[in-house]
């Protein structure tokens, strides 16, 4: 989560209110809002999240990899952290198929102004990520979707895009004005290219 103080409470109550999960774990990625304070208020009433304050930006691929070294779950599923409409139907959707080992991936869809392929809202198992090409993973910032999206190809992992209905995201240029949106929108969108190229 960065800078996401207008929508970070919502996400977490969506997620607490499906009593799906053991463990939440919310990784602040540095914001300069009130998102940290936002977050410590759910740990009172609530022992099974998890707060990792990055000292510095570090982006989301690296916020998660940080993330999964606290985790303990052999599923780990990314939301993030401006997603509305999340629900127990939903989630059960996109778990269950991972968790009854029909599948190794399953992958959020229908979320408007979001590439299936590019979607973030993801049930993976844990040794997936061992699976991801390093390099690629230690230069980037905003690409992990598409570093999974190759070791689905390299190694035939048997990936699914579930359909959700009523997911939606804040656009960025929403969240953060025309031209910080614009830019970080771009930012993110030069470094998914670049994967190509690498």
């Amino acid at each position: 989560a960065y800078n996401e103080e207008k929508n970070i409470e919502n996400t977490i109550k969506s997620i607490i209110n499906t009593n799906i999960f053991d463990e939440i774990i919310v990784i602040d990625d540095d914001s300069k809002d009130k998102t940290n304070l936002l977050i410590k208020n759910f740990i009172k009433d609530n022992k099974n999240i998890k707060l990792i304050k990055n000292k510095y930006n570090l982006g989301k691929t690296k916020s998660i990899l940080k993330g999964l070294k606290y985790s303990k779950g052999e599923l780990i599923v990314l939301i993030d952290a401006d997603l509305r409409g999340l629900n127990k139907e939903n989630l059960e959707k996109l778990i269950s198929p991972v968790r009854n080992n029909e599948l190794d991936i399953t992958i959020g869809s229908n979320i408007p102004f979001v590439l299936k392929r590019f979607s973030g809202l993801r049930c993976l198992k844990r040794e997936v990520f061992d699976l991801l090409d390093k390099n690629k993973l230690k230069n980037s910032r905003y690409n992990l979707e598409e570093i999974i999206n190759e070791a689905i190809k390299k190694f035939n992992l048997r990936a699914k895009y579930v359909k959700l209905n009523g997911v939606k995201n804040i656009h960025k240029i929403k969240k953060y004005g025309l031209i910080n949106g614009i830019k970080l929108t771009l930012q993110m969108y030069f470094e998914i290219l670049k994967n190509f190229f690498y």
